[in-house]
């Protein structure tokens, strides 16, 4: 407690001006945020502005960024390019509710990055992609139940809510997680077209199917499991699960609202060597606009004109193809990824390096832009290994220590993980690691 209450009052110091604004806000917002998973303890600090790869508070506080917006910020923040688009469209309209050509341009730059991918449609954001994913794939495949995996996020649609961080007491047994709905409001009857596999775990995936057959339509994975960590997937078991999917008729389909796009141009399907029926995305394909896709093979995404709903009247808005179309065309090209990459790889080296200096347990899970420090020497494959073996009281620790210092590592919450941007320079990861070099030593303290 003598560490945390070091840093709680450094922060508060350094924060008295978020401190006021933030109540303000409380009492004209539920919670004082716009996403309830954006309030802490004690407060959460309240941004004035972003540029590059810095945030600024309205204490005047600069923070190097790694949050990057929960990963949607690949292109860091007020990218120039992105920028003058998007002002450029302005002047010609943000909205039409008609066709028009950046929509065949957008959709067009995302089937180059994803084999694939046939046709494509739009959204506002993950969680309608995601949404109408798995009503597309139980349409298609005339089934009504769907398929996740225990500790993954995909969205917040009442589907989606289930077993995402269900408590340790309520798991149940490994190759058979309880079905857990984690919002009120959820009706009961909706864990009924839901089952739960484990991650890294085929033969249990087999099991579940071979229990409900004809029964289950979709199946939905995160390929890395990034609403805990980093946790990558293991033995071949996407390329397995793609096997399942076929002998059992399931529509397979890739989550990569997180690593679409991150991980590399054609997100885990191209990293992983898989090919899914659908893929979902959002976050960094719009260079922090709110925008989402989804889109896969011909004879899945036609059940869109047989009948099968989609509607939005701002999906496919003519501002957020332009931005799609800026990002994945103009800043996010080859050179771009290898800045990522090798930024990313230092980034994790540097950690790796620190901790075996100071005594430190701990490893780092990188994948390319994408990475994180988990304080604890056994390995997270799954959701089980996540609740065993990470203290999030030290990482609480470890990450308000980072943040006193101008730092913001990753998003709040050891659950989280950080984004390397375009942005990002040498200079900024060596930053980095000098704040986590200085906090080393009483971490080391803290965990000994």
């Amino acid at each position: 407690m003598e560490l945390w209450d070091d840093y709680e009052a450094t922060y508060r110091e350094r924060t008295a001006g978020s401190e006021a604004a933030f109540e303000r806000l409380q009492e004209d917002v539920p919670a004082g945020v716009a996403s309830t998973y954006r309030a802490w303890d004690p407060y959460p600090f309240v941004v004035d502005r972003a540029e590059g790869p810095y945030l600024y508070d309205v204490d005047g506080n600069e923070y190097l960024d790694f949050d990057m917006n929960n990963g949607a910020a690949m292109v860091g923040h007020a990218h120039p390019t992105v920028t003058e688009a998007a002002s450029d469209q302005l002047h010609d309209g943000t909205l039409f509710t008609h066709p028009h050509e950046l929509l065949g341009e957008a959709a067009s730059a995302l089937k180059e990055r994803w084999s694939m991918m046939d046709k494509v449609r739009f959204t506002n954001s993950g969680t309608e992609s995601t949404m109408h994913a798995m009503r597309i794939a139980r349409a298609y495949s005339g089934r009504d139940t769907v398929l996740k995996i225990e500790g993954a996020y995909h969205g917040v649609h009442d589907y989606a809510l289930i077993s995402k961080a269900t408590p340790e007491g309520q798991v149940g047994h490994p190759k058979r997680p309880n079905k857990v709905i984690e919002s009120d409001g959820i009706p009961e009857k909706t864990a009924e077209t839901v089952e739960v596999a484990p991650f890294n775990d085929l033969d249990a995936v087999e099991s579940i199917l071979e229990d409900h057959v004809n029964e289950i339509g979709a199946l939905i994975v995160e390929p890395i499991v990034l609403a805990k960590g980093v946790t990558q997937p293991y033995d071949d078991f996407l390329q397995g699960l793609r096997e399942l999917c076929d002998e059992y008729g399931i529509v397979y389909i890739f989550d990569e609202v997180k690593t679409g796009v991150k991980v590399a141009p054609g997100g885990a399907a191209e990293y992983y060597d898989v090919e899914p029926d659908l893929v979902t995305l959002a976050k960094s394909i719009g260079g922090n606009f709110p925008v989402g896709a989804f889109g896969g093979r011909e004879e899945v995404m036609s059940v869109i004109e047989d009948g099968t709903a989609h509607y939005g009247t701002y999906n496919g808005n003519p501002l957020v193809a332009r931005a799609v179309e800026t990002v994945l065309n103009d800043v996010l090209t080859g050179e771009a990824y290898d800045h990522v990459n090798r930024l990313g790889q230092r980034l994790a080296d540097g950690y790796e390096e620190i901790m075996a200096d100071h005594g430190i347990e701990g490893h780092v899970e990188n994948v390319n832009s994408i990475g994180m420090v988990l304080f604890t020497d056994e390995p997270v494959e799954n959701y089980r290994d996540y609740l065993e073996h990470i203290d999030v009281e030290f990482h609480e620790n470890y990450w308000f220590g980072m943040l006193n210092q101008g730092v913001l590592p990753h998003p709040h919450d050891a659950s989280q993980q950080w984004t390397i941007s375009v942005q990002h320079e040498e200079e900024h990861i060596d930053e980095h690691l000098d704040a986590f070099e200085n906090i080393a030593p009483r971490l080391a303290d803290e965990q000994a």
